[in-house]
């Protein structure tokens, strides 16, 4: 029986979890094995990675980062670069007519192979030029990905709105700047380009952040514009205190929820409590949202029981709102982030 193939990419410690809930929720799930450190190949009777996409959004899969379906695999040992940059050709016409693609390499663990990923990307994209496909690293409709793994090379097409993540492999890269106050601003940063819940929205209103010591997540909300209320009895960086719109009340969240009669277009929550504490504080916070208001949280779920322990947050968080988002983002450690709408 002939099958379909999708490449997932997953973070390395996650693989068991991910696995378990493929098989969870992918009904005609043939096979899934992992073929690099943060990469794995699911195989079904009618599945693709389109329809894998749409659990994604659907909100039953967290764990997959990035998809492609897979129309060549090649033995490690006996493929080399010209071999597979040779099928190329034939795997872009089998899923468009269009000249217009977005080429994709990407590593997944350590691989024997004498090349680069900038040397595998110059000269598969050399190749396509030269029968005359327009070749770009982002921005067309179509992803061509080059997946090499220790034992494999696996290419993939795929549209790049079906494959969660338009990085190569969901390998999303942020710098550091001059200005940053913490690494968990990545975690924020990285939501906002993966699911921009503020996009065309001006003026951006008001946020609230729990936990916000020293500052991360307040400092990237006032720079989109926010006026952000930062509660923590800790002290945030002076920087983040001088930006335009920026109050710190200096008490818990407990305490804040109690006395405000504030409300928000925005709340966030990046404090480190326990999945059900998190989702429970975040239900008692829907009445400071306005009408459809957002929030974010990162369930910090661990390494033990994590599919059960997101299950009961998310049956929390459903009394007060709808899930929009949840996925363990690329800067998440041990945790998943999830955006959320109040009901009205």
């Amino acid at each position: 029986m002939a099958t379909r193939k999708t490449l997932l990419s997953m973070a390395a410690d996650s693989w068991p979890v991910a696995k378990e809930e493929l098989l969870r929720h992918v009904e005609d799930a043939v096979e899934i094995r992992r073929v690099g450190e943060e990469s794995a190949v699911l195989e079904a009777a009618h599945t693709t990675a389109k329809d894998v996409a749409a659990l994604a959004r659907q909100v039953p899969l967290v764990f997959p980062r990035h998809l492609t379906n897979v129309v060549a695999e090649y033995d490690h040992a006996a493929a080399g670069l010209d071999s597979v940059i040779d099928f190329l050709d034939t795997a872009i016409r089998e899923y468009s007519a269009g000249a217009e693609i977005s080429l994709q390499i990407w590593l997944s663990g350590k691989t024997a192979y004498k090349f680069s990923r900038h040397d595998a990307w110059e000269k598969a994209a050399q190749v396509l030029t030269d029968r005359g496909y327009q070749v770009t690293r982002t921005g067309s409709p179509l992803a061509v990905s080059i997946c090499f793994t220790p034992k494999t090379a696996i290419v993939g097409v795929n549209r790049v709105a079906d494959s969660l993540s338009s990085w190569p492999g969901g390998e999303v890269r942020l710098s550091k700047t001059a200005d940053q106050v913490s690494r968990a601003e990545f975690k924020l940063e990285e939501l906002f380009k993966a699911h921009p819940i503020d996009e065309g929205v001006e003026p951006k209103g008001t946020a609230l952040d729990y936990g916000a010591a020293p500052g991360g997540w307040t400092r990237i909300l006032a720079e989109r514009g926010y006026r952000t209320t930062a509660v923590d009895p800790g002290d945030l960086d002076p920087r983040v205190l001088k930006l335009p719109g920026v109050v710190h009340e200096r008490t818990t969240a407990g305490n804040f929820l109690r006395e405000t009669k504030q409300r928000f277009d925005l709340l966030v929550n990046d404090m480190k409590m326990s999945p059900d504490r998190s989702s429970r504080l975040m239900v008692d916070s829907a009445r400071l949202l306005n009408p459809f208001g957002v929030a974010v949280t990162t369930l910090k779920t661990g390494n033990h029981r994590v599919l059960e322990q997101i299950d009961e947050s998310f049956a929390i968080l459903g009394a007060a709102y709808d899930i929009e988002f949840a996925r363990q983002l690329r800067h998440n450690r041990n945790e998943i982030t999830v955006v959320v709408r109040r009901f009205d």
